[in-house]
């Protein structure tokens, strides 16, 4: 059996239009958007100077080198420039929305052989719709790769463990998918399809596959696209990047984190908030009756997926909801279990009593919600009001909608859940196109930047002060260096050795510099993602 699908013309007409619909989710009004701080201008930063200096090995970062993440999203995103005329939100986010594009195709085609069609349909709108998945496909950000490489070894291995298809073909594909996923997220990326693969084939009595020549031959394409780039760093001798990228940003951060330190539990709440909606009908998939033996490999790799992903970055003291996005397919297999028997009413009475009160209660939510919005929200908040009306109105008709699919009990299976399919859906678009562009004015440092640029001649020197290291959307959006003074000594020489300079500085940091500077009126002050930006004159 081929490690593609079958050429059978219906495959052909999902893949289309499963390809199309998620293009059209993910890239309409993709570049509406401004880099939100703090990861997107920091990222974006690093792809403008790169393209700017032509180097295109070592990031940087406001000229410092920035060895947090591998190369191959800003090599993406460069690609993206050159096509599309130039560096711009568009561009930068183009290599996320295709990533999420792809990972709707490999959900289709992981499920196919073992499941058929309709569930695979289904597992890939579900996936789509899931809102990490949404969410995470329209940023300037690399976990959504981390999610496609691993998604794309597990297809590529189980193919040949599980239908036959020709071992060195699908051990060259995984390698080529895990070189690239080394190359987008560094080491996570091998970690995060082994934890998968090794298990389910222990569990299924094939880890022998792991010690074949064709697993030799996948690991040798694998380095072979990964090892070039470390060659390159390591010629320049680069070695103080390696170890910041490879063991600071992994090792450390993983058994002494220095931010994001959560306990043990976050991942058993943050599950529910990013898998939303679908993720609150995993439960349902649990031990699903009359399944065939091709469905239970299936659901046992999903579970499998959830359980060991879940309980490897619960085991990492730094922890972040985006570290389990990889479980997104995984939901979407279950989940569409559970939907195609709803539909076909094979599901348990027990089951199809729960899902559609899940229904329900989704239903009257976003209604309830659709109404606070529309009495509440929109007399606060004038200036946002035909925003907001726009979601009010949104929600209580699409709550509705599901509530009055339970008039008909003979079309409810079917009715509900596609009437919540139509409201996330919908939810999403109107997020693109309306909701997150107008959050600009209250997110975005890009009227600020254009204040400052037009108060500050291009000569006269702008500094920051007391801002994480990283920062750059004012670098970005001025399109300027901006220099981060990090103590008052440096504040005081910055501003002796100029008559005419300028520095930024937050709510945090505003006390202080006044101490160095002396109190004065800001020459330009703004609300930016809940803190206020000041623009301040050294003189």
């Amino acid at each position: 059996m081929s490690l593609l699908p079958p050429g059978r013309a219906e495959v052909r007409r999902d893949l289309l239009a499963l390809g199309l619909g998620a293009a059209v989710l993910f890239f309409v009004s993709l570049g509406a958007r401004d880099l939100w701080q703090p990861n997107e201008p920091t990222y974006g930063q690093a792809v403008a100077e790169m393209s700017r200096s032509g180097d295109w090995i070592v990031p940087t970062v406001n000229g410092r080198v920035f060895a947090e993440k591998p190369v191959l999203y800003y090599w993406m995103a460069l690609a993206s420039a050159a096509v599309l005329g130039g560096v711009s939100e568009l561009s930068l986010r183009v290599p996320a929305a295709v990533s999420g594009v792809l990972g709707v195709l490999l959900t289709y085609l992981l499920v196919l052989p073992y499941a058929g069609r309709n569930r695979a349909r289904l597992a890939a709108a579900i996936l789509a719709t899931t809102y990490g998945v949404f969410w995470n496909s329209r940023a300037v950000q690399m976990d959504i790769l981390v999610v496609v490489s691993t998604l794309a070894v597990v297809l590529a291995v189980v193919r040949v463990a599980d239908h036959g298809a020709p071992p060195l073909r699908g051990a060259a594909l995984a390698g080529l998918a895990a070189g690239l996923g080394f190359l987008g997220k560094g080491p996570v990326s091998w970690i995060c399809p082994a934890i998968v693969l090794v298990p389910y084939l222990a569990a299924t009595r094939r880890l022998a596959l792991l010690r074949s020549r064709a697993a030799a031959a996948g690991a040798a394409v694998c380095l072979a696209v990964a090892v070039p780039w470390f060659l390159a760093l390591l010629a320049r001798g680069d070695l103080a990047f390696l170890r910041e990228m490879l063991f600071r940003q992994n090792v450390t951060r993983f058994v002494a984190a220095w931010d994001h330190q959560a306990p043990p539990w976050y991942y058993l709440w943050n599950f529910w908030i990013d898998m939303m909606p679908w993720g609150w009908f995993v439960p349902l998939a649990a031990l699903l009756p009359g399944r065939d033996r091709e469905e239970r490999r299936l659901d046992l790799l999903a579970w499998i997926s959830i359980g060991a992903t879940v309980l490897f970055f619960s085991l990492s003291e730094s922890k972040r909801s985006v570290y389990i996005l990889p479980v997104a397919p995984a939901v979407a297999v279950l989940v569409a279990g559970v939907g195609s028997r709803l539909a076909d009413g094979t599901l348990p009475r027990a089951r199809r009593i729960a899902a559609l009160a899940l229904l329900a209660v989704g239903g009257a939510l976003a209604a309830a919600g659709g109404a606070a919005v529309l009495f509440r929200l929109v007399p606060r908040y004038p200036e946002a009001a035909s925003e907001a009306k726009a979601l009010g109105w949104l929600l209580v008709a699409g709550g509705a909608a599901i509530l009055v699919a339970f008039a008909s009990p003979a079309r409810v299976r079917t009715a509900a859940p596609a009437a919540l399919l139509a409201l996330v859906l919908s939810l999403e678009l109107l997020a693109a196109v309306v909701l997150l562009p107008a959050a600009n004015r209250y997110k975005s440092a890009r009227a600020f930047c254009e204040q400052v640029s037009a108060r500050v001649a291009p000569a006269e020197p702008i500094a920051s002060y007391r801002f994480w290291t990283w920062r750059a959307s004012y670098s970005f959006y001025t399109r300027r260096a901006i220099r981060n003074l990090e103590s008052p000594d440096e504040l005081a020489s910055f501003a002796a050795a100029r008559s005419s300079s300028f520095v930024i500085v937050e709510d945090d940091g505003l006390a202080e510099a006044e101490r160095v500077l002396g109190r004065r009126e800001p020459l330009v002050k703004a609300d930016i993602g809940g803190t206020t930006a000041y623009l301040l004159s050294c003189r």
